[in-house]
């Protein structure tokens, strides 16, 4: 049998594809390596943009939101300031939690042919179809999509190009925590966090831009510091596949969403919005090719995820530089001035766009200095 579409992984990504061509009568066979509900280690931050397009996929998303945060509290050496906000500013969520909601909402009401604890080895071009290597079999597809995450066979074999940072975490039984705590000092490009859970934590770190080798035993420092411990349920790290103004998210049809495109905020390292907004571009650009008969209208992906989130990550980078470049001058700015500290929170929190960010940031300093 030749499939219309072939799916490798079934995330956040993979899930928002499926329910975007919902109802278009292509003959869909998706993979997943893993039997849901599965662990996945993430720091599980549902930004308010994100929390937002998932809501309007997934209509009963609340339901695997743990704790809603009004309060951020960033670190840096010395100092601490504390971002408070009437509105939300951060959904947590359990992933284990939030992927199998996806996966359910996504995949039973449907007419997919969905395959779990099969994993997908690698692809091969068979004249003008894709033959579909699994652990249990091979498959015929028009086009694949790879959602499969950072660590994804088929990127790795087209030789997808992305840029990696690296982290690591740990999910701690630990009390209730009100607030996501953030700690910027001893960073070149990264941070400590804290994101409380209900009856757990995770705490991790991460450097976005480079491989660095003691990440496990800064960790444990940092938990140390801000008084994380408890029984450690989960561990373990991970590569972050960093975002750019052009990304390699399409070749010969096949489309590369969230972390396996190596679409992921190269500032935050938040990765949800991307991948949901990948799936939800794809999903679109995939009903149009077949509804036109033309893949080259496939193209379309390409140009919409650049647009849209490529311009976004442009500006991430603009921002991280200015602001790990001159770190410590503009923390003590976010302290002192409250006006740039509700910016950072809503920056961080996605509620606006980084290029805003900039333009509202440089409009309060040039009053700060005509006051001054």
């Amino acid at each position: 049998m030749v499939y219309d579409v072939a799916v490798s992984g079934l995330g956040p990504a993979g899930t928002a594809f499926l329910k975007g061509i919902e109802g278009s009568g292509l003959k869909v066979i998706a993979f997943d390596r893993a039997e849901f509900p599965r662990k996945k280690l993430c720091a599980g931050g549902l930004t308010p943009k994100a929390y937002s397009l998932l809501s309007s996929l997934f209509s009963q998303v609340e339901r695997v939101v743990r704790v809603r945060v009004h309060k951020f509290v960033l670190c840096n050496g010395g100092k601490k300031v504390i971002l408070p906000s009437e509105e939300v500013l951060t959904y947590l969520t359990d992933r284990k939690e939030l992927d199998n909601f996806l996966f359910e909402s996504s995949v039973k009401s449907s007419d997919f042919t969905v395959h779990t604890k099969e994993a997908v080895l690698g692809v091969e071009r068979e004249g003008e179809l894709w033959r579909i290597k699994t652990e249990k079999g091979t498959y015929r597809a028009r086009v694949v999509v790879a959602s499969d995450g950072a660590n994804s066979r088929i990127a790795r074999q087209l030789k997808v190009k992305r840029d990696f940072g690296f982290t690591f975490e740990v999910d701690v039984e630990t009390p209730y925590r009100e607030e996501i705590l953030i700690d910027f000092t001893d960073f070149d490009w990264g941070y400590y966090w804290i994101f409380p859970k209900g009856d757990f934590v995770t705490a991790g770190l991460g450097e976005f831009r480079k491989k660095v080798p003691d990440l496990k035993e800064k960790l444990e420092r940092f938990n140390r510091k801000h008084g994380v411990v408890g029984k450690t349920l989960s561990s373990g790290g991970f590569p972050i596949p960093c975002g750019k103004r052009k990304n390699d998210v399409l070749r010969d049809r096949v489309l590369f969403l969230g972390d396996a495109g190596g679409l992921v905020d190269p500032l935050t390292g938040e990765g949800i919005y991307s991948a949901v907004k990948s799936g939800v571009i794809a999903a679109d650009a995939v009903r149009k090719a077949f509804e036109t008969g033309d893949f080259k209208v496939l193209e379309l992906y390409k140009r919409v995820v650049d647009e849209e989130l490529g311009s976004e990550f442009f500006w991430a980078r603009v921002v991280g530089n200015l602001f790990f470049k001159f770190k410590s001058l503009n923390f003590y700015v976010v302290e002192k001035e409250g006006s740039v500290g509700q910016i950072t929170a809503e920056l961080l929190s996605g509620k606006i766009s980084y290029r805003q960010g900039i333009k509202e940031f440089f409009k309060l300093l040039l009053k700060l200095l005509a006051r001054g």
